[in-house]
């Protein structure tokens, strides 16, 4: 967001001016074409043929060439072929081609490979994640070639195949190749999945494209000793020692801050502008005089709760424990895996150092020696009585390792001062194109960007631009199932998606950015 004069209300969350968008010249047919029926009759039967492959993505998938269950993309890249004869050239395609596993099979209205349109809704998994941007992105440039069109500008668009399970093997790859062939910093933007979609309030809709994404962590905790039998067991056993080690961390949950930097925060101010009523009595003003987001952010999560907590905040999540064989032997190993998702504030050197510092005095208490995060020994403080800690050559009682595993730090955040040419433009893209839509008609569209709390195949990308956008186009209440049971989408939006890939494809190209 652009300098705020904090005592003037009125200069918070400036709007793009739709005038500026370039004039098209020898432009193909306007957008609106893409909601005619005879456009949602081929849309249905192009996302149905895509839908109806089932490119699961499994958490334990092998390399390539060598798990026979991706033998499923095979079918789909040729069913592609068919579907875009004129597309599927030396082009990159922004979203992912695999889905979550489907399960719980007899719970589902319809089969999740067995695509169902009812007239307004498609069913199936991947129809709303994410096949319906694949299938929306091939669509609207598919229908740009059949016009002849002829782009001033390179169109790129990145296309991978594991985003469910990290995107280690496809979006990685992809950005390597993109980075060698184009440089650094070589893109003016990029636009993939995700953001929090369209949402009304009022007379105005807020356009919520994700300009940041929190970071992850998984923290593992080993830890090792001599076991026994179970009829002399310690007054602790391995499961005791860990048990007390993860209260410890739950006991200091990270706290909420809407830092001025939190994308979160412009969303707010656009709100405290334009529909005030809509908001607690107290935000507004807290707004504008709460500058380190401290007091905001720990009223805001204790009114709101999750749905806005972990926007600010940093979460923390024991998921995972195993430990014990035998149940007449004392455990020689018991782990657990801790999942952090780090706010914008924070970092994966604070999250290691918090947790070395609130497991090192559990450690102490059960002469336990502690290796972490890549430190042979951890434990140099002294204890609560000034007491050196257990001396590394004394005989202690186990070790606990701690390692941290798949390091993502926080992204940086994408700009989205109208100041900024590229913001300027597609954030006056998504007015242009959503304030002409019949299901919004007379609603004054607010784009502002916001943080998302998961991560997609965009982590890959940092080094190709700044302008990082995550934007499904899709209107609150319209998307439904997706990563569980009974996917489903108002094909109305899918349309409506089109028109924005659409115009965004041909402003940019007429544009100078």
């Amino acid at each position: 967001m652009a300098a705020l004069s904090h005592d003037n209300f009125n200069s918070w969350c400036p709007l793009p001016n739709t005038n500026s968008i370039p004039q098209r010249t020898n432009s193909p047919k306007p957008s609106k074409e893409f909601t005619s029926q005879a456009s949602l009759n081929k849309q249905v039967y192009r996302l149905s043929a895509a839908v109806r492959c089932p490119t699961e993505s499994f958490d334990d998938n092998g390399d390539v060439d060598e798990d026979p269950r991706w033998k499923s993309f095979d079918k789909f890249h040729q069913v592609l072929q068919d579907l875009f004869p004129l597309l599927l050239k030396p082009i990159l395609l922004t979203a992912h081609q695999d889905v979550v596993p489907a399960i719980s099979l007899s719970n589902w209205t319809h089969p999740p490979f067995d695509p169902f349109y009812d007239g307004q809704y498609l069913w199936g998994r991947g129809s709303s994640d994410c096949k319906n941007n694949l299938i929306g992105v091939m669509s609207t440039v598919e229908s740009l070639f059949e016009q002849n069109w002829n782009p001033r500008r390179s169109v790129v668009l990145a296309f991978g195949f594991d985003e469910e399970t990290g995107g280690v093997r496809g979006a990685a790859k992809i950005a390597e190749e993109l980075e060698r062939a184009w440089g650094h910093n070589s893109f003016a933007l990029i636009l993939g999945e995700g953001g929090m979609g369209l949402t009304t309030i009022g007379n105005y809709v807020y356009a919520r494209p994700g300009v940041a994404e929190r970071g992850h962590m998984d923290a593992s905790l080993v830890l090792e000793t001599d076991g026994g039998h179970s009829s002399r067991p310690p007054p602790h056993s391995d499961f005791g020692i860990m048990a007390e080690m993860i209260v410890a961390l739950e006991k200091h949950p990270y706290k909420p801050v809407l830092t001025q930097e939190n994308p979160l925060r412009g969303y707010l101010e656009c709100q405290a502008r334009y529909t005030p009523h809509e908001l607690e009595p107290w935000l507004r003003h807290a707004l504008g005089h709460d500058d380190n987001g401290t007091e905001i952010g720990e009223r805001l999560a204790a009114e709101r709760g999750p749905s806005i907590r972990f926007s600010m905040q940093t979460s923390q999540a024991v998921d995972i424990i195993r430990g014990g064989d035998k149940v007449n032997a004392l455990p020689e190993t018991v782990s657990a895996i801790v999942n952090y998702r780090i706010a914008p504030h924070d970092s994966l050197d604070i999250i290691k150092k918090n947790v070395t510092k609130y497991l090192e005095p559990i450690a102490r208490k059960h002469d336990i020696k502690l290796q972490g995060f890549g430190n042979v020994e951890a434990r140099n403080s002294k204890d609560k009585l000034g007491r050196d800690e257990l001396d590394s050559t004394e005989k202690s009682k186990g070790t606990l390792y701690l390692k941290s595993l798949n390091d993502l730090s926080p992204s940086p955040i994408s700009p989205t001062n109208v100041d900024n040419d590229v913001w300027h433009l597609f954030s006056a893209t998504i007015q242009q194109v959503f304030e002409d839509t019949s299901t919004l008609a007379g609603k004054k569209v607010v784009p502002v960007g916001d943080i998302i709390e998961g991560n997609t195949d965009t982590i890959m990308y940092w080094n190709l631009t700044k302008n990082i956008y995550r934007f499904s186009p899709a209107r609150d209440g319209i998307r439904f199932g997706v990563h569980t049971i009974d996917e489903h989408i108002d094909m109305r939006v899918h349309l409506e998606g089109m028109r924005f890939y659409y115009d965004t494809i041909l402003n940019f190209d007429a544009a100078e950015v």
